[in-house]
C-alpha cells in the first residue's frame, strides 16, 4: 500500500472518532514508509532483473553467434585447406604423368635414332635394303603409335618440337633406303645416290644430334617445378 493510502486510512480513523495515539500513528506511517521503500525497492529489483536477463539473453544471443560464425570459418578454411590439397595432388598426378610421356616419347627417339643409324652406316647404294632397314622402320611406327595416343599430355611447342626431330628421322631413313640397291652401271644414278646417302649420314651424325641436345634443355625447363 502507499504512503499515501497510508496516511488516508489514518486521517479517516481519526475523523470517525477512533482515537489512536501518537506511537500508534508513528506506527502506521513507519509502516506506510516502509511499504513504499519495499515497493520502491521491489520495482527497481524487478526493473534490474528484467534489464540482467534481457542483457543475459543478448549476451548468450552474441556467443551463439560468434560460434556459429566461428565453425562457419574453420570449415571454411578446412574446405580451401582441402581445396588445396587436391589441386596440390591433381597438380602431382599430372606431373607425373607428363614425365611419364615425355620419357617414352624421348626413349622412342633414340631408338629411331640408334635403329636409323645402324641402317644408314651398314647400308649403301650398292646393295639391297636389309633387315635393319625393318628394324628402324619398326621403331619409327612405334613412336607414331605412342606419339598419337599421349600428344595430349604435352605442351604443344614441346612436342611440336620431338615430333619434328622424329620426322627428321623418319626422312633420312626413308631417304638412304630410296638409294640402296641402285644400278651399279649407271653412274649418274649412282652419284646422285652417293651424294644423297651423305646427305642423309650427315643429318643423323650431326643435325639430329644438335636437334636433341636442344630438346633435353627444353625437357629439363619443362619438369623443373620452379619453371611451372
Amino acid at each position: 500500500m502507499a504512503v499515501e493510502n497510508l496516511q488516508d486510512l489514518a486521517n479517516e480513523i481519526v475523523l470517525n472518532g477512533i482515537s489512536i495515539n501518537a506511537i500508534e500513528y508513528v506506527y502506521i506511517a513507519l509502516v506506510a514508509f516502509v511499504s513504499s521503500a519495499l515497493g520502491t525497492y521491489g520495482s527497481s529489483f524487478l526493473k534490474k532483473q528484467g534489464e540482467e536477463k534481457s542483457l543475459q539473453v543478448s549476451f548468450n544471443d552474441v556467443i551463439q553467434r560468434l560460434n556459429k560464425t566461428t565453425k562457419l570459418t574453420e570449415e571454411i578454411k578446412s574446405e580451401v585447406g582441402r581445396s588445396s590439397m587436391e589441386h596440390q595432388i591433381k597438380f602431382a598426378k599430372l606431373h607425373e604423368k607428363r614425365i611419364d610421356i615425355i620419357e617414352g616419347l624421348y626413349h622412342r627417339l633414340e631408338k629411331m635414332e640408334q635403329e636409323g643409324r645402324d641402317f644408314i652406316y651398314n647400308s649403301s647404294p650398292l646393295h639391297e635394303i636389309n633387315d635393319q632397314f625393318k628394324d628402324a622402320q619398326t621403331s619409327i611406327d612405334d613412336f607414331i603409335s605412342y606419339s598419337k595416343l599421349n600428344k595430349f599430355w604435352l605442351d604443344k611447342e614441346l612436342f611440336d618440337e620431338i615430333e619434328k626431330i622424329a620426322l627428321s628421322i623418319d626422312r633420312v631413313v626413308h631417304g638412304a633406303a630410296f638409294t640402296s640397291g641402285g644400278n651399279i652401271h649407271d653412274k649418274e644414278a649412282m652419284k646422285k645416290a652417293m651424294e644423297q646417302r651423305k646427305i642423309c649420314v650427315d643429318k643423323i651424325a650431326k643435325d639430329i644430334p644438335i636437334a636433341k641436345s636442344i630438346l633435353v634443355e627444353n625437357i629439363r625447363r619443362t619438369l623443373d617445378p620452379n619453371e611451372n
